[in-house]
């Protein structure tokens, strides 16, 4: 087989991969990658280059997406005058291609791909909300995507916790109404890239009335948000310096939002929540220490005793009574894992939806059991039963 003969298999679609190597002294990036990729519903390839060098620290990979002509053109620009070798791959053949030093090219088949290597080696787009190659201005202004909508290797994990989050909202999305505009509020907001992704999945992209209020203490960050704000455009969007304790909302609260709130933070946006009758309240909370400094329990002096056991124990104590919490004022309650362990601890999404009236169940024994265990309570029983006492007062 020839070479021109082998670059013909890129315009029948089967190509896996290409690997371009042995680069010449003056070829910036050592090796050259491609795969195939779906972008806005066509089939393209993505060509890979790495610069820089790891010992200094400065690796960084360049993206590139073209489409079968295109490509052919590239591979016959740098191949062999850039570099020597090639792996090509389709899904059933693979070839090795060498480059003699006077110019000559010889293609080998290298073997038959497998099925199973078919499965681990094609691309297979998953089906993300927000998806790679679909440019996002915040994206890009956070270093998760480049221009061309492409997602920086090192930001990746950061792209699929966007998009995890979004299949959270996406779940519960059709519970705001749609008579008039939501209202939602994002407790501690911080850099608010997940609070950007919020206005510009429901409000972009799919066209709904809505207003967000992001609020965090920093003012630096307030300052920036607002700052990205107006230059998306997003009128919708308000960012406000206070703290979620005394912050109050003139107007009906559909949603409340609290990403990783520091310790008794989430108990004051839960409350919130609860007390505002809102539709929806997700919490991801962070630092239970609390429970941790009460905390009294014969039963559990056995673990107790250690103390990352104890820091653990007191966490899951701590957002079971929340959960719980939830549940007996009148919301259908899950726990669920918002990212995996690999890259934090801080994984646990309380996602709360109202479903009954804000009637209290009396009678939840197993709340009871748990906070009789423990041998104390958390600041969210106690906001709700000095609630509770003062609406019966009134």
């Amino acid at each position: 087989m020839t070479f021109d003969e082998l670059l013909k298999k890129i315009d029948d679609g089967d190509l896996i991969r290409m690997v371009f190597s042995k680069a010449g002294k003056d070829v910036s990036s050592q090796k050259m990658k491609v795969r195939p990729v779906v972008i806005k519903g066509k089939g393209m390839y993505q060509v890979t280059r790495q610069t820089g060098s790891k010992e200094e620290r400065t690796v960084r990979e360049v993206f590139e997406n073209l489409d079968a002509e295109q490509l052919k053109n590239l591979t016959k620009s740098v191949f062999p005058a850039d570099y020597r070798q090639l792996l090509f791959e389709t899904k059933t053949e693979g070839f090795t291609v060498l480059a003699g030093k006077k110019g000559n090219i010889t293609v080998c088949v290298n073997r038959t791909v497998t099925a199973k290597e078919q499965s681990v080696t094609h691309n297979k787009e998953k089906n993300y909300i927000i998806s790679e190659g679909e440019y996002v201005p915040f994206l890009e202004d956070l270093g998760v995507m480049t221009k061309s909508g492409m997602i920086v290797k090192a930001k990746y994990d950061k792209f699929r916790q966007i998009n995890r989050y979004l299949e959270f909202i996406a779940d519960v999305k059709d519970r705001l109404p749609k008579d008039r505009e939501a209202v939602i509020v994002d407790f501690g907001c911080g850099k608010s890239y997940l609070t950007f992704a919020l206005y510009y999945f429901l409000a972009i992209k799919n066209n709904m009335r809505i207003r967000v209020i992001g609020l965090d203490l920093k003012p630096d960050v307030i300052e920036n948000c607002s700052k990205l704000r107006n230059k998306y455009g997003y009128e919708h969007l308000e960012f406000i310096r206070g703290d979620i304790e005394h912050f109050t909302s003139d107007n009906n609260v559909d949603m409340v939002i609290s990403l990783h709130a520091c310790d008794t933070a989430t108990d004051y946006a839960l409350f919130k929540g609860i007390t505002w009758n809102a539709s929806i309240i997700m919490a991801v909370p962070c630092c239970q220490h609390e429970l941790n400094k009460n905390i009294m329990s014969k039963e559990l002096e056995g673990v107790l005793q250690y103390g990352i056991l104890k820091d653990r124990l007191c966490a899951v104590f701590t957002d079971a009574i929340r959960a719980d919490l939830l549940k007996q004022w009148g919301y259908d309650t899950s726990v669920l894992e918002f990212i995996d362990m690999e890259h934090t601890p801080k994984n646990i999404l309380i996602r709360a939806v109202k479903k009954r009236s804000m009637a209290v169940k009396s009678d939840d024994e197993k709340l009871d059991k748990l906070r009789e265990i423990a041998g104390c309570d958390i600041t969210l029983t106690r906001l709700l039963n000095e609630y509770k006492k003062e609406t019966e007062r009134q």
